[in-house]
């Protein structure tokens, strides 16, 4: 017990009286320099002798701050529910008047939200009453960025549905003329697609999700919201037909 408060007094003084001891000094001063010089000197030699007191500290800052951010992102889950399920610019797959809403934050160069593709997939075989909202998230690089940015141009062309069957379904990378060539597999005017790629309307649409997966501390995908549970990484099909399933009763 001696060796835990002296651990937290030690602390305490780390946070408040080092700097202290580096500030001017004046006559004004509530220490003494020699005072100062002594104490400084016995927070020194405490740690030199318990470094460990410097890392548990740290650790459990860290581990605070993470509860707070958890904290907020289950507030937020529901005070910004209408903005993470009714979005008037975010494309919906399945049946748009279902009872149920699936949100997936994803990216296509995501292999986790492939998989979670085929499992989503086989519960709107089964479940003809599910609603999904896509919400793009490119978080692996410029391909990915790109490649959001023409799934939402697709959109304009009321083809987001096909094209982004196709992307998910495709394997491996992709670059700018692969990505092209599936759109114009799946019916779009691709001259027309790349300058509604340009548009500041699309990128103020990637821009706001990416403010919305903050305020959620998404910064990974897939991350999957079923009414107010958010599941960070792919889940199988069970898994998200039980989520569906809690929602309902």
């Amino acid at each position: 017990m001696r060796k835990v408060m002296l651990k937290h007094i030690i602390i305490r003084l780390l946070i408040f009286l080092i700097p202290i001891t580096f500030n001017k000094i004046s006559g004004q001063d509530a220490f003494k320099v020699k005072e100062k010089e002594e104490i400084q000197r016995i927070i020194e030699d405490y740690i030199m002798a318990n470094p460990e007191v410097i890392l548990n500290s740290v650790a459990e800052m860290r581990s605070r701050e993470e509860r707070e951010r958890e904290i907020a992102a289950k507030n937020n889950l529901i005070d910004l529910k209408d903005e993470i399920m009714n979005n008037p610019t975010d494309p919906v797959g399945g049946n748009p008047m279902g009872d149920v809403t699936v949100v997936e934050f994803f990216d296509y160069r995501c292999g986790y939200c492939k998989q979670f593709y085929t499992a989503l997939n086989e519960v709107i075989d089964e479940d003809d009453n599910v609603r999904v909202v896509f919400k793009e998230l490119p978080v692996l690089g410029p391909s990915s960025v790109l490649a959001a940015r023409a799934a939402i141009a697709a959109s304009r062309q009321n083809l987001y549905n096909d094209f982004h069957k196709r992307m998910m379904e495709s394997k491996g990378s992709f670059d700018e003329s692969q990505l092209f060539d599936i759109a114009e597999d799946v019916g779009l005017d691709v001259v027309r697609l790349k300058k509604d790629m340009e548009l500041r309307g699309v990128q103020g649409i990637l821009d706001d999700t990416k403010v919305l997966a903050d305020k959620l501390s998404i910064s990974g995908t897939p991350a999957i919201i079923v009414g107010e549970e958010l599941i960070r990484g792919a889940i199988g099909k069970e898994r998200l037909k039980s989520l569906i399933g809690q929602v309902r009763n």
